[in-house]
């Protein structure tokens, strides 16, 4: 999957120039537009891919996103898969009612590893709900590019899957006149507002708008009094189940998705039941075996680690130890995680707490319906520091980003914290794929 004489090759170049290279990515840093909500150094150095082993990839990604949308049909058609779920009463019928786009993931950032040794890509989970990168991931790709041609540094011809683009979303949104971007008053990240200039830019009434100023007047939604033909719901769906307590609020947004002329992207299907962390369970669990076809249960184990809810009488990832012991005396081989969470707060990796916090782990993974996964470890790669180059090798994600059902590029973070997120102390890394597919 990794191009290592790429990479590798331009590590070398890149180390030896020294200060021009600090130089070089201050002068595109201060001209370019802004690419982060939180401040991380960036590395001039990309992940490189190969466009053979990324296209293959990217048909399996794709055919997965298929399967995510058939797990939302399950989830409104199949009652012992909506019993499964456990949703509380408000998320259930926004799902049912959210029907204009039916059961698509419009809008999906995949997150995975390239496993350490293999270099076998695992997909960990999916972020449905508010991905982040949208935006910020074509440009921090652009940067780096930009970076390394005022350098000399010639990494070969980008594959069409290198994401550069500003408008994706847009394209899914199908370019309607007026775009709500939603993020709570005072809780607005820098992207959600570079994307609503980026869309005025590009002729579109964007604006970002506070979920709870949401009103349909006769027949129209509106925000704040602006009308909207379109939003894309930029809130997590941790923070927006709190704001589901509000009876008000919810029957407001069931009245919205009812309604013809506005489209909710990403629908309440995508966020609720593909975003969360027990489809990855779902189907793996031999008791819905029979709800997936011979060809679905391969593409799960050809992508996705060993996952299950958490239950005491669940058989462990050996399938003969039971989960709940194989978790309390081996936890270096798995990870919990919460069905929604926020910044890799909702995960805890057996082999990196204590003891005490892994058993409240456990104990929490019981009571509120978390998931076990067997332990992926990540390939690292060497990252650059802008300022004095030199080599960190850092283990690394591995993002394909998949919108209207096709995959459109990748995106990367680094870090030396065991979750690997750029808000437990990670940062961003562009990825180039490099073409060597003949046209």
């Amino acid at each position: 999957m990794i191009r290592w004489d790429s990479a590798l090759a331009a590590a070398a170049t890149l180390v030896a120039r020294g200060p021009a290279v600090h130089r070089a990515m201050a002068e595109v840093v201060r001209e370019a537009p802004a690419y982060q909500n939180k401040r991380f150094p960036l590395s001039p150095l990309p992940l490189t891919v190969s466009e053979t082993a990324a296209l293959e990839f990217s048909r399996a990604a794709e055919d997965y996103v298929r399967l995510l949308n058939k797990i939302v049909r399950l989830y409104q058609t199949e009652e012992q898969v909506r019993r499964w779920y456990r949703l509380d009463p408000a998320a259930e019928a926004l799902v049912l009612a959210d029907r204009r786009l039916a059961d698509q993931v419009q809008v999906c950032r995949l997150d995975g590893y390239l496993e350490q040794g293999t270099e076998r890509p695992y997909l960990l989970e999916n972020n449905a709900d508010a991905p982040a990168g949208s935006l910020f991931t074509g440009r921090i790709n652009q940067i780096v590019a930009e970076v390394l041609e005022r350098l000399g540094v010639d990494l070969g011809p980008a594959s069409p899957l290198t994401y550069t683009s500003e408008h994706a979303l847009l394209d899914v949104l199908g370019w309607p006149e007026h775009v709500a971007i939603l993020q709570p008053a005072g809780a607005v990240t820098r992207e959600s507002s570079e994307m609503a200039a980026a869309f005025t830019a590009a002729g579109v009434d964007a604006y970002v708008a506070d979920p709870r100023d949401l009103r349909v007047t006769r027949g129209r939604v509106h925000f704040g009094g602006r009308p909207a033909d379109a939003c894309w719901n930029k809130l997590n769906t941790a923070p927006w189940r709190a704001l589901t307590a509000d009876g008000g609020f919810v029957a407001r947004w069931l009245d919205a998705v009812q309604t013809d002329s506005f489209t909710h992207v990403n629908p309440f299907g995508a966020r609720y039941v593909a975003e969360s962390k027990l489809s990855l369970a779902l189907p793996q669990e031999p008791r819905f075996a029979e709800l997936f076809s011979d060809e679905e249960r391969a593409l799960v184990a050809r992508l996705l680690p060993w996952t299950r809810r958490v239950a005491k009488d669940a058989p462990g990832v050996d399938g003969t130890a039971l989960l709940y012991d194989d978790l309390i005396e081996r936890p270096h081989r798995y990870v919990l995680k919460e069905p929604y969470d926020i910044r890799g707060d909702g995960v805890t990796i057996g082999r990196a707490v204590s003891r005490t916090g892994w058993e409240d782990a456990i104990i929490a993974g019981l009571s509120d319906g978390h998931v076990a996964q067997a332990h992926i470890p990540p390939t690292a790669y060497p990252t650059i520091g802008p300022d004095h180059p030199s080599i960190t090798a850092m283990p690394v994600t591995f993002d394909t980003y998949v919108m209207r059902g096709r995959v459109l590029g990748f995106g990367s973070k680094a870090g030396l914290n065991p979750r690997l997120n750029v808000f437990q102390g990670g940062q961003k890394l562009a990825v180039r794929v490099i073409g060597d597919v003949s046209p």
